[in-house]
């Protein structure tokens, strides 16, 4: 790595221990059997007298934390200042409520916003946001604040939601035998891409990690289909862990990371044909489900100071590194990451020239191919983004613009 590279990173390490408050000195020490005991959500009011989730672990003497069951059960425990909890943690109940997804308003996602979260009173406790292409059931990105932990408690066993945005025939197309047959039938009966219907060689890659959040009910709030891509294992597993990780371990001792997290493109792949003839790997029917090409993550500090931008290959069958896609400039990245297809093959982009322009135009590009529209209206589309891209056309998107407050299972905390 160049020597201004290596300034350059220890200058954003600097900027977020700025901002650090170190868990250690927490007044009341929420500890790991009282995260991983209650299955309430951890709550604050605000200075509005609203609720708040609670995202950190540090709990002051004299803090009221409200633990939510439902609307109607909510237990105030308060932090006295003998260092315990009156009434003591951990808490449980019977019924839980579990958070959703609910449609908002958001000019820059160019197809369905959803807040993830929970409905209190009419007030809403927002913990990261998914841009949702319905009709394609395909997943463009999610937005959201990691904070800084000292422990990483056991991810609890749940089920992917719906939430009414996708059907359960389209959530099957996710599981390892759905996914055989989809690459039987587009790649041929021999194709050796998947070898039998119970190898999971694709599954749910999460977009904001369930690992980037503390407690239980957080984590499971990760589990929603609008929150997965279908992503290869060795990769899930690989390289894309190692840079979660990473992430986290930049907030080890407090502060927080705005990020953002996406897919872009179709990974296209030669069939059994001689010659080979290249298909779209898309698990559903038509167009719906496709395995993204490329994968990207974005990490700003709290302050939007650009730390890093990460690009996956998400295809394990490449016979060599691809060239960067025309969206990202390559620069040297922040971590070592293994160079093979397996564990994807990775770029380190440059966000100060067009990274967000030009990947808004590549994601508008594929959105645009996949309309059922007429076909000239359709094409006289894309021509027009090609004009406006050639003219240095800067759509007005940024890459943290969306505010946040943030049946194959990996084996690994995502």
């Amino acid at each position: 790595m160049k020597a201004s590279r290596v300034v350059q990173y220890l200058l954003v390490c600097i900027a977020v221990a700025l901002g650090l408050v170190l868990e250690a000195n927490a007044d009341c020490p929420l500890t790991r059997p009282m995260i991983e005991g209650t299955n309430r959500i951890f709550a604050n009011r605000d200075l509005s007298g609203n609720y708040v989730p609670k995202l950190i672990q540090r709990v002051q003497t004299g803090e009221v934390l409200h633990m939510i069951c439902q609307p109607d059960d909510i237990v105030e425990t308060t932090c006295q200042p003998d260092n315990n909890f009156n009434p003591p943690l951990p808490m449980s109940c019977m019924n839980p409520m579990p958070a959703t997804a609910i449609n908002v308003t958001d000019a820059f996602c160019p197809t369905t916003m959803y807040s993830i979260g929970y409905t209190i009173n009419n007030q809403r406790l927002e913990l990261y946001r998914a841009c949702y292409d319905r009709t394609n059931v395909r997943a463009l990105y999610t937005t959201h604040t990691v904070y800084g932990k000292p422990f990483y408690p056991t991810r609890p066993d749940v089920d992917f939601s719906l939430d009414n945005v996708l059907s359960p025939a389209d959530a099957r197309t996710f599981t390892v035998r759905s996914i055989y047959g989809a690459f039987r039938r587009i790649f041929g009966e021999n194709q050796t891409y998947i070898p039998n219907n119970r190898a999971v060689v694709i599954n749910r890659g999460h977009l904001t990690p369930s690992a980037d959040y503390l407690y239980k009910d957080q984590m499971g709030a990760t589990f929603k289909y609008v929150n997965v891509v279908p992503q290869f294992k060795t990769i899930n597993d690989g390289n894309w862990e190692a840079i979660e990780r990473w992430v986290r371990g930049l907030i080890r001792c407090g502060g927080s990371l705005r990020i953002k997290t996406g897919a872009v493109g179709t990974l296209i792949l030669p069939d059994t044909s001689r010659p080979p003839v290249p298909h779209c790997a898309i698990l559903g029917a038509e167009t719906k489900n496709p395995v993204p090409e490329w994968m990207y993550k974005a990490v700003r500090t709290s302050t939007n100071q650009l730390v890093a931008i990460f690009l996956t290959y998400n295809n394990i069958y490449a016979p060599e590194r691809p060239s960067a896609p025309k969206f990202c400039e390559p620069v040297p990245c922040p971590i070592f990451l293994p160079n093979t297809a397996v564990a994807g093959f990775t770029y380190c982009c440059n966000g100060t020239n067009n990274f967000e322009s030009d990947l808004m135009y590549a994601t508008m590009y594929a959105l645009l191919t996949y309309l059922h529209t007429h076909t000239y209206v359709t094409l006289l589309l894309i021509y027009c983004l090609h004009v406006l891209h050639s003219q240095s056309f800067q759509f007005p998107v940024k890459i943290f613009a969306s505010p946040s407050i943030g049946m194959a299972r990996s084996s690994r905390p995502m």
